[in-house]
């Protein structure tokens, strides 16, 4: 059985192959990796200060609300937006 550190390694394999920075010299890989991480986290937090509704929407969605174990409660029904 893999552990974390077996995974996440072959998860950061699978990305160089996808991406193909594979073939890029070490500083350049460190390079490409900063600008991801930090567009991730950019995203993350634009998300999180610009629409703080959808993302408690999404959560609610990811995490329920706890003590709720009825299956109506867990299923995620979307809302039509009535036009104006």
């Amino acid at each position: 059985m893999w552990n974390f550190k077996d995974s996440a390694a072959h998860l950061y394999r699978q990305y160089e192959l996808i991406t193909c920075i594979n073939m890029f010299e070490p500083w350049e890989k460190k390079l490409i990796n900063g600008i991801v991480l930090l567009m991730f986290v950019l995203l993350i937090f634009s998300s999180c200060v610009y629409l703080p509704s959808y993302m408690d929407s999404l959560l609610e969605v990811i995490r329920p609300a706890a003590g709720s174990t009825k299956v109506e409660d867990l299923t995620y029904v979307p809302q039509r937006i009535s036009s104006m």
